[in-house]
């Protein structure tokens, strides 16, 4: 295959990739909760208010928290796009979009262009990773950290010892990247940590490199770098997370507690989910399971010995974070948990592509270029599916952006007014943020939370707990009132209360 035709498939293959995150950014139909709300107001706050914190988002264990640098991450889009809630998801967007860049062209230097074209179709059009490139949470930047660590070890192992002898900063960076993982997702970090320590002793290429104790500094240095920010807020804090997160887990009670055995097989069922996600649609995963399957044994009949020695450091990565995941008995183990492992599994797929392009077995070499079209196949049905679809705008962004500019226009630009929240979680970072937002590019002054002339706006948004919204009603609005203005934007009320005499 020509050279030419290859750069026209991989812009093909790119335009798919940013078609299918570039659509719902321009129409806004991006997710927006509490927690985004939450991590932008944090972000305005260390560069509007110069408040620097030591700590992250909230974790699922009480008195344990994420690391500071996600909030620090989230102030460079801030900066950039002034603030602009959907400037934070461009950033993301960037992020993983740069992410796609490195390991296609990885795959393709190392794999070759078939392996690199089916690795990409998968991740331009796989629904995970759309909704991951444009969504934002400490645990969605997991990925692109996780993905540099599999990539610098990749590096490291299937490099001679003369090569990474000159290249020490490769075991500063991985030690890093390692650091950030467990700062971005806690949990992640956890298992990752021990799994990476426990391949070193057993993997002897990967230990005799770390033999070199100058190697060995600097991978320990720039692993307990993104640890800083937590360790300084610990020593002012009395140790409180370390505190909190022994007595969670050596004396809290648990939460789901269950046996082994009940572990064992809800692991098998999430590992299972994360690898399926990665495909569109059940045709492709029914594909590529008999394909891995059929692999798998012609591996065992050819005795194969040959094979790309990263094998042996990917395939017990992945055995070791299932195994210690079991260990997590007693307590939710939630999804998100090991956010990006998608790209482990990516690569284990390629490498055992790999073993086919070193096969003179036609049925193998032809399976190979099958995948290929079955994938391209559905991409480009889906591409143009979707091309004749309107995006929804309920529970997102553009429709509470909307929400909030209703509002303004019916309010004075140099008038105080009164805007009370209802949101599921109750606390309405959302709306606080969108009315900083206004604030800071338009000068529109912030609303009181007291009401201001007897006069007040609500918005209230659905809630399936009626009771709980019930309740919050009669809380906040009196009795004696009269609805000067009612409206409402897609499932959201939108009132103008007045208190009467």
């Amino acid at each position: 295959m020509s050279r030419i035709i290859k750069l026209l498939l991989f812009g093909l293959i790119l335009l798919i990739f940013c078609y299918f995150r570039l659509k719902p950014l321009y129409f806004q139909t991006v997710g927006y909760t509490y927690d985004q709300g939450r991590d932008f107001l944090k972000a305005a706050e260390i560069i509007t208010e110069k408040n620097i914190t030591f700590i992250g988002p909230t974790t699922g264990i009480p008195g344990v928290f994420h690391g500071a640098w996600y909030f620090y991450l989230l102030t460079i889009p801030f900066l950039l796009f002034g603030g602009a809630p959907i400037g934070f998801y461009y950033f993301n967007f960037f992020v993983q979009f740069f992410s796609f860049i490195l390991i296609t062209y990885f795959l393709y230097r190392n794999f070759g262009f078939l392996i690199a074209g089916i690795i990409s179709l998968l991740v331009a059009s796989s629904p995970y990773f759309i909704f991951t490139s444009i969504f934002v949470g400490n645990n969605i930047f997991v990925m692109p950290i996780f993905l540099l660590f599999l990539l610098i070890n990749y590096s490291i192992i299937t490099s001679s010892k003369e090569q990474v002898a000159k290249l020490k900063s490769l075991f500063f960076i991985n030690g890093l990247l390692l650091g950030f993982v467990a700062e971005f997702e806690v949990a992640f970090g956890l298992f990752l940590i021990p799994s990476y320590f426990i391949l070193i002793l057993l993997f002897g290429r990967l230990r005799s490199f770390f033999m070199n104790l100058k190697a060995a500094r600097y991978f320990l240095t720039g692993l307990v770098i993104p640890f800083l920010p937590r360790i300084f807020f610990e020593l002012k804090n009395n140790f409180f997370q370390i505190k909190s997160f022994i007595n969670r887990v050596f004396f809290g009670v648990p939460e789901s507690p269950k046996t082994y055995s009940g572990a064992f097989q809800e692991r098998i069922d999430l590992f299972f989910g994360y690898y399926r996600s990665i495909f569109g649609n059940d045709v492709l995963l029914l594909a590529f399971t008999l394909a891995l399957i059929l692999l798998v044994i012609f591996i065992f009949q050819q005795k194969i010995k040959k094979y790309d020695g990263s094998l042996n450091f990917f395939v017990p990565l992945f055995l070791f974070l299932f195994f210690l995941s079991t260990l997590y008995i007693n307590n939710n183990f939630y999804v998100n948990y090991f956010e990006g492992i998608q790209y482990l599994i990516l690569i284990l797929i390629a490498l055992g592509l790999s073993i086919v392009l070193k096969s003179k077995n036609y049925l193998l070499q032809f399976l190979k270029t099958a995948l290929f079209l079955l994938v391209g196949y559905f991409v480009i049905a889906s591409f143009i599916s979707d091309i004749r679809t309107k995006p929804k705008t309920t529970g997102h962004l553009e429709a509470q952006t909307r929400i909030v500019r209703y509002i303004q226009s019916n309010v004075k630009k140099e008038n105080k007014y009164c805007v009370k929240v209802y949101t599921p979680p109750v606390i309405p970072f959302t709306y606080n943020y969108l009315f900083l937002y206004e604030r800071l590019s338009k000068k529109f002054p912030l609303p009181e939370t007291d009401w201001v002339d007897d006069r007040c706006w609500f918005i209230i948004e659905k809630d399936d707990n009626q009771e709980r919204q019930n309740k919050w009603i009669e809380e906040k609005i009196p009795r004696k009132n009269r609805v000067l203005i009612k409206n409402s934007i897609e499932e959201t009320q939108i009132l103008l209360y007045q208190i009467r005499e």
